[in-house]
C-alpha cells in the first residue's frame, strides 16, 4: 500500500505528510505529558493532607471529621456559638449573674423563632434549647416556649427533641401564661401522643406535674369529641369517663368506643402499661364497660403485663379484677409474673392488693406456696449482714401494708367483721374477700375456709418462730401488735414458750405496748395469769389495771387501792400536766 501511494503522490509528498504526522503527534504526547504533571500535583497534595491527618491521633481523626461533617448544616455557625455559650451554662461553679450573662448571650443567638426550632430537632444541639429553658427567667422562658408553640406536637414526638418540652414542664409548670400556651399547642393532638413510643413520655409528665384544674379541660380529648368540643364550662365536665358518662349517659356507647378505638386498643398494643395516665384510662373503661365485657374482652391481654401495672391505686386495681374474676389459667400467669416480687410488691404502696387479692381466690394452693409463700419466708439475698439474724417475715408484720396480707390470712372465715376492721373501706371495696360469681357461674371451686387453712398451714411455724424471737419489736410497732395479737390468739394459744415471752415484756408505759397488753387481758386467761401487774402509778398502768378488773380470775392479785388516793394522784397529775385519763377509769372501775 505504501509503495503503491508513493506511486500516485510522489516520494517528496509523502515525506513532507509523514513530518507533519509526526510534528503533531510529539505535540500531543508532550500535551499529555502536561497535562500529567498537573494531575501529580494535585496528588501530591491530597497525599501531603493525608500524611498530616495521619499523623493526628484516631479520637482527633474522628473529631476533626465530625467538625467538617457539621460544618455542612444549616446554622452551623449559631450552633457552633451557642454550643461554647453551652458549656459555660452548664457548669455548676456559675454564680446568679455567671448564668444570667450567658443566657443573655444565648437568648441574643436564639432571638429567631425559626432558628429555635430548628435547633430543637437537631439531636446534638437540642440540649442548647435544653439548657436554655433550665436557666431562664420566666420572662425568657415564656418567649421560648412561644417560639417553640408551632411545633410543639411534632417536637414532642421527636426522639431527642421531647426532651426540650418535657424540660419546658418541669421548669414552667408554675407560671400559668407558659402552661397555656403549653396546652394551646398541643390541643387536638393529645390521642396521638398517648398512644405514641416518645409523645407517651410529654403525656405522663404534663398530667402528674401541672395541676388537675389546669388539664381539666384538655383531658376532655381522651372521651371522644362529644365532651373535647361541646363540653364548654366545668359543671359539664368529669374528671374522668364515668364522671363524665354520668353526666351525658347518652354518649356512653360512642364515649366508650372512642376510647377502646383511639386509645386502649394501641396503648395494649404498644405497651404503655407502665404510664400513669394509661392505668387511669384503663381502670375508668372497666367501670364503664361492665366486669362481663371486661372479662371477655381485655383481661386475658392484660394478665401477662400486671407487673407494670401494679406501680399505681389504679393499676392494681386492674390486676385485682383479673385475679377475682379471671380463670385458673389466668391466675396461674399472674403468679408466674409476680414470682420474684411477691415481697416487692408486698411492701409496695398499692401492689400489695393485687397480691391479697390473688391468694384469696386461687384454689391451687400449691402454685401459691411456689410461686410466693416461698419467697417470703426466704431472706433475700442482697441484704445487708446487719439483718442476717432478722426473721423474713418481720419485714413484712411491720409493715402497715403487707401486714394486712398476714392479718386477713391468719383470720378464719367466720371473723368476716374483724377481717374489715383491718382494712380502709376502700380497700374492702375494691378486694373480693371471697371469690365472686361471673355469670351467675363462682370463680373457684374450693371451699374458702379450706384455701386458707391451707395457706396458713405451711406460714405457720416461720410465724410462731417470728413471735418468739422479734416479740419485743412486734408488740412496739402499730402494725406489729396486730399481727403479733392475731398469731397469739389464731394458732399459737398453747404455746407456753411464746405465753412466757409476753408475759416478760414491759409494756405497759409504752404508747403502743400497753394497748396490745390490755388486748391479751381481755382475750387470754393465761396472759392474765402470768403477767406481771403494775402499780397505778401513771394513766397508762392505770388503764392496765382497769382492764383486769373486769376479770375475777385476777381479783385476788390486784393492788388494794382505793378511790380517795385515785383521786389524790390525779390531782398531782393535773398541777404537772401528766394525763390522768387513765386514772379517771380506774376511779370508774373502783366505784363500781
Amino acid at each position: 500500500l505504501f509503495h503503491v501511494i508513493c506511486q500516485k503522490l510522489g516520494s517528496a509528498t509523502v515525506v513532507a505528510a509523514s513530518q507533519n504526522f509526526f510534528t503533531m503527534t510529539a505535540s500531543g504526547f508532550s500535551h499529555k505529558r502536561k497535562h500529567g504533571g498537573d494531575s501529580s500535583k494535585k496528588n501530591h497534595q491530597k497525599k501531603s493532607k493525608l500524611d498530616h491527618t495521619s499523623q493526628l491521633s484516631s479520637s482527633a481523626q474522628k473529631r476533626a471529621l465530625k467538625q467538617e461533617r457539621q460544618s455542612h448544616r444549616r446554622h452551623a455557625d449559631v450552633v457552633r456559638d451557642c454550643k461554647e455559650i453551652w458549656n459555660k451554662l452548664r457548669v455548676k461553679t456559675n454564680t446568679k449573674d455567671d448564668t444570667k450573662n450567658l443566657m443573655d448571650q444565648l437568648m441574643i443567638l436564639l432571638k429567631d423563632d425559626s432558628l429555635i426550632r430548628e435547633i430543637a430537632l437537631q439531636h446534638d444541639a437540642s440540649r442548647v434549647v435544653q439548657a436554655a429553658i433550665q436557666f431562664s427567667t420566666v420572662e425568657q422562658r415564656r418567649s421560648i416556649c412561644k417560639s417553640l408553640a408551632p411545633q410543639m406536637a411534632e417536637i414532642s414526638k421527636v426522639q431527642y427533641a421531647h426532651f426540650c418540652v418535657l424540660k419546658m414542664i418541669q421548669y414552667g409548670y408554675k407560671d400559668d401564661e407558659t402552661v397555656q400556651i403549653l396546652l394551646k399547642s398541643l390541643k387536638g393532638h393529645l390521642c396521638k401522643l398517648a398512644v405514641h413510643s416518645v409523645g407517651a413520655r410529654v403525656v405522663e409528665l404534663l398530667f402528674s406535674t401541672v395541676p388537675q384544674k389546669q388539664t381539666k379541660s384538655f383531658r376532655q380529648e381522651f372521651y371522644g369529641p362529644h365532651f373535647s368540643i361541646f363540653a364548654q364550662d366545668d359543671e359539664e365536665m368529669g374528671n374522668n369517663l364515668c364522671e363524665n358518662i354520668a353526666k351525658k349517659p347518652q354518649h356512653k356507647e360512642s364515649a366508650c368506643e372512642y376510647v377502646n378505638k383511639h386509645l386502649v386498643q394501641k396503648g395494649i398494643d404498644k405497651g404503655l402499661y407502665g404510664f400513669t395516665y394509661f392505668q387511669q384510662l384503663l381502670w375508668d373503661y372497666t367501670q364503664a364497660i361492665g366486669i362481663a365485657e371486661f372479662c371477655s374482652s381485655m383481661l386475658s391481654n392484660l394478665v401477662d403485663h400486671a407487673l407494670h401495672l401494679v406501680s399505681t391505686r389504679d393499676g392494681t386495681s386492674i390486676v385485682a379484677k383479673c385475679a377475682a374474676y379471671g380463670s385458673a389459667k389466668d391466675r396461674k400467669r399472674l403468679l408466674k409474673c409476680f414470682k420474684g416480687y411477691a415481697r416487692s410488691s408486698l411492701l409496695h404502696r398499692d401492689a400489695y392488693l393485687s397480691i391479697l387479692q390473688i391468694v384469696l381466690v386461687t384454689d391451687d394452693t400449691v402454685s401459691v406456696h411456689k410461686s410466693i409463700l416461698a419467697e417470703l419466708v426466704t431472706l433475700p439475698e442482697d441484704d445487708n449482714n446487719d439483718k442476717e439474724d432478722q426473721h423474713p417475715l418481720l419485714e413484712l408484720a411491720l409493715d402497715d401494708n403487707a401486714s394486712k396480707f398476714l392479718l386477713v390470712l391468719l383470720l378464719p372465715e367466720s371473723m368476716e367483721e374483724q377481717r374489715r376492721k383491718y382494712l380502709d373501706p376502700m380497700e374492702c371495696k375494691l378486694l373480693e374477700l371471697t371469690p365472686p360469681k361471673l355469670n351467675g357461674v363462682p370463680t373457684s371451686k374450693k371451699n374458702n375456709e379450706t384455701r386458707r387453712q391451707e395457706l396458713l398451714r405451711y406460714l405457720t411455724p416461720h410465724l410462731i418462730h417470728m413471735c418468739k424471737d422479734h416479740a419485743e419489736i412486734l408488740s412496739q410497732s402499730i402494725a406489729g401488735s396486730k399481727v403479733l395479737l392475731q398469731i397469739y390468739n389464731q394458732i399459737a394459744a398453747d404455746d407456753n414458750d411464746l405465753l412466757d415471752k409476753l408475759a416478760s415484756l414491759s409494756l405497759s408505759e409504752h404508747p403502743v405496748g400497753h394497748f396490745l397488753m390490755q388486748h391479751l387481758i381481755a382475750c387470754s386467761e393465761k396472759f392474765r395469769k402470768a403477767m406481771v401487774i403494775p402499780d397505778p402509778t401513771s394513766s397508762r398502768n392505770a388503764f392496765i389495771l382497769a382492764s383486769l378488773m373486769t376479770h375475777d380470775d385476777v381479783a385476788s392479785r390486784l393492788p388494794k387501792i382505793s378511790v380517795k388516793e385515785v383521786n389524790k394522784l390525779i390531782k398531782e397529775k393535773q398541777k404537772v400536766k401528766e394525763a390522768t385519763a387513765g386514772l379517771e377509769a380506774l376511779v370508774k372501775k373502783l366505784k363500781n
